[in-house]
């Protein structure tokens, strides 16, 4: 099994029409309550924005319901965070039943990251790491907690895979049917 990759989701996003594509973020916006429940929260560092966009757009194409805040909350300022961001943030982590965090260079430099991954591990126990690198590799130094969570791998069938490796053999499953489950 591989890495999933910044050129695959480049590749499988642009396999989707544009017109879909807004669509999915259409349909994301409509949905803003503070109720409203998702699939996956997508945890970024905004440096990597443009990869993530299409992973939302992929993740979306499969079926599941996916938080990325510049498109389900769009009126949140970076630059003017405060109590209210992180109240916003905390309700939309509680709404959601797992987070994929998209590991790169730029995510150790965020502030956000291990807190969003702390409270969903904390609440739900389904955290799972996605390396969003042109040459995805493992763990960051200095990030070595992010070894006790499975990754997201394209498996030899072509769907995305949940690995946990272990000395005992590894742990797959079916990324997307685990996570709507």
């Amino acid at each position: 099994m591989e890495f999933l990759t910044e050129s695959y989701f480049r590749r499988e996003a642009s396999r989707i029409e544009l017109f879909e594509q807004r669509t999915f973020s259409d349909r994301a916006r409509r949905d803003t309550s503070v109720t409203a429940k998702f699939d996956v929260f997508l945890s970024y560092n905004i440096a990597d924005i443009e990869v993530v966009k299409n992973i939302f757009y992929v993740l979306t194409k499969l079926g599941l319901k996916v938080y990325l805040d510049c498109v389900v909350d769009p009126d949140m300022k970076r630059s003017e965070t405060d109590k209210q961001t992180a109240e916003r943030i905390h309700n939309r982590l509680m709404n959601s039943k797992s987070l994929l965090y998209a590991q790169s260079p730029s995510a150790g430099h965020s502030n956000w990251m291990p807190w969003e991954l702390g409270v969903v591990d904390g609440h739900t126990g389904k955290c799972f790491i996605m390396p969003v690198t042109k040459d995805a590799q493992q763990v960051t130094p200095r990030r070595e907690y992010l070894a006790l969570y499975p990754y997201v791998k394209l498996g030899i069938d072509g769907k995305m895979k949940i690995v946990r490796e272990s000395a005992g053999g590894d742990f797959v499953t079916d990324y997307v049917g685990f996570v709507k489950d």
